[in-house]
């Protein structure tokens, strides 16, 4: 039986047949337990991953950590949990086979509240494809993760709160590979003649924090604000904050159970994660959409966009949006970076292609502060919604 992690203050019905992936889905390998007279080691828990485990001593146990297929993104995941049968310190011997080590360690004891583990506690060795964890154990079970678990049950907990508000309706849109529902969120306060602006999320499963800055971003779009308000009444808000969920259960490094980096599947739309997603690009018109944001995470804060001065606006959106917030931001360093992908069929470049608009994708580094993330996906919010006010409302 899987373990499922509630957590309120985070990220995070019409159902649609999914059809058949182009590819053949792989296959799941389940991670083994290890057990020794201290403590048990094991990834049976939404959001785990492991390879396979081997006892070294009492108090050492080894993990080899291996992505879904190659090739892949350098974004080597891991999450596994400690129950103990002694107190005391242990190790945890990360032994990685595809790419190095990558994510800082983190621990909590309910799945919620996450502590970095000290870098003194850190040893990492052989190219960082071999790291060493000192961990104390305690009473209770100790998660140990990449990044914070945000789970599938985290977004729809997430996604159910909001559809308490009047002004938001939710649907099923489709399913994953493993019938997993695929959920939209949208606003219902506009006119009608409102523009839309289409946001998207966890695409690939380990970008903890574009999922925390699109739960910050969405929160205040949806908020009870003047200019919240006045925003939903002259553009209709489609949101998908979690588009690979078998993803996200079984810990993926990047892929769905396909095999496929779903933001490479945009365009042929292969995988029923992607065409639940364009089933609701083809439900806007041609000159409805506005605004495209796709929500990731990499080593450092950076927005990619259409080249410099090329968004497909006259005012030149994304320059301004990111400028204005900018000014509201200096303790915040990001970059903007033209170009990005502009041959691959990511959604950037397909919903650029296909509508003219500015296309982004947000993305926040591994590291960054998690208040911070939150606060400046306020302020971002707030500029977007102020100047598609002022530059676009019918």
């Amino acid at each position: 039986m899987r373990f499922s992690v509630l957590a309120s203050f985070l990220l995070l019905l019409t159902s649609c047949s999914a059809l058949p992936p182009a590819e053949a889905p792989i296959e799941r390998v389940e991670a083994e337990y290890c057990q020794t007279s201290v403590f048990k080691l094991d990834a049976d828990f939404s959001g785990a991953n492991m390879a396979s485990c081997e006892i070294m001593d009492e108090r050492t146990i080894a993990i080899v950590l291996k992505p879904e297929d190659v090739p892949i993104n350098q974004s080597p995941w891991y999450a596994v949990r400690l129950t103990p049968y002694q107190s005391g310190d242990v190790q945890l011997v990360l032994q990685y086979e595809e790419h190095p080590h990558r994510y800082k360690p983190k621990t909590s004891y309910d799945a919620q509240a996450w502590t970095e583990l000290p870098n003194d506690r850190v040893l990492i060795q052989s190219a960082g494809f071999e790291v060493t964890l000192d961990v104390t154990l305690d009473r209770l079970p100790l998660f140990v993760s990449a990044q914070e678990l945000i789970t599938n049950q985290i977004h729809d907990a997430w996604m159910d709160e909001h559809l308490a508000l009047p002004h938001v309706d939710g649907r099923v849109i489709g399913q994953s590979m493993e019938a997993r529902a695929i959920r939209l969120l949208e606003t219902n306060d506009n006119q009608d003649d409102a523009k839309t602006v289409l946001l998207v999320g966890r695409q690939h499963p380990p970008e903890i924090t574009g999922a925390l800055a699109m739960k910050s971003f969405t929160d205040e779009i949806l908020s009870d604000t003047a200019l919240a308000r006045a925003f939903r009444k002259r553009f209709k808000v489609y949101m998908i904050p979690n588009l690979n969920p078998d993803g996200v259960e079984h810990g993926h490094w990047r892929h769905n159970l396909g095999g496929k980096d779903l933001n490479r599947d945009w365009g042929p739309f292969t995988q029923p994660e992607t065409q639940a997603a364009q089933s609701v690009v083809d439900s806007i018109q041609d000159d409805g959409l506005t605004v495209f944001l796709d929500f990731h995470s990499t080593r450092r804060n950076v927005f990619y966009t259409q080249p410099l001065g090329n968004d497909g606006t006259e005012y030149d959106f994304t320059a301004q949006w990111l400028a204005r917030a900018g000014i509201r931001l200096e303790d915040y360093p990001f970059d903007r970076q033209g170009a990005h992908n502009v041959d691959l069929p990511t959604s950037k470049s397909y919903i650029f292609e296909r509508f003219g608009i500015p296309a982004i994708t947000y993305e926040l580094g591994d590291d960054t502060d998690r208040t911070q993330i939150a606060e400046t996906a306020q302020v971002f919010a707030q500029e977007m919604m102020a100047l598609l006010l002022e530059q676009e409302a019918p």
